[in-house]
């Protein structure tokens, strides 16, 4: 017997698949942001290569969990070449 508790977490995974297939298909072509669901909340986490990557990030996460609690921690790769070396142990 299902209840609605349920149909509504199998809702919730179903849209976090589309999200997570909408990320790599679309226009970012993002297949490195974990995506966890946390009880009543979503997290989308990770880096992407600049600003617009996040943006369009941002705005596909809101059209596909619409209604969602979602926090989103989305990171800008640092591009700069190391300007020094890297001292290792």
């Amino acid at each position: 017997m299902t209840g609605a508790h349920d149909t509504g977490s199998e809702d919730t995974e179903y849209r976090l698949a589309h999200l997570r297939d909408r990320l790599a298909d679309d226009e970012v072509g993002e297949l490195g942001l974990r995506i966890e669901l946390h009880g009543t909340h979503v997290t989308v986490s990770g880096t992407v290569p600049n600003e617009r990557r996040r943006a369009a990030v941002e705005r596909i996460v809101g059209e596909v969990l619409d209604g969602l609690k979602v926090y989103t921690d989305i990171a800008l790769a640092d591009g700069r070449p190391p300007t020094g070396a890297e001292d290792l142990p």
